[in-house]
């Protein structure tokens, strides 16, 4: 049983700091790990979908911030 959970499962961790800075900066440092077939299949896709999401996540901080 275990092993097939481990087969169908994703697991997806994530983790945000965001670090106030001297000179109205903003730090933001992220870590994610991912598990699983859906996340080995994502890691292999050209271009990396989850590497473009977070770009366009940290796009939209910043627009967001500048406003």
């Amino acid at each position: 049983m275990l092993s097939l959970i481990a087969s169908t499962t994703t697991l997806i961790f994530g983790a945000w700091i965001l670090e106030s800075l001297p000179n109205n900066r903003v730090r933001v440092l992220t870590e994610e790990s991912q598990i699983g077939k859906l996340a080995k299949g994502l890691a292999e896709t050209v271009p990396n979908p989850m590497v473009n999401g977070h770009q366009a996540w940290l796009d939209g901080l910043t627009k967001a911030a500048k406003k």
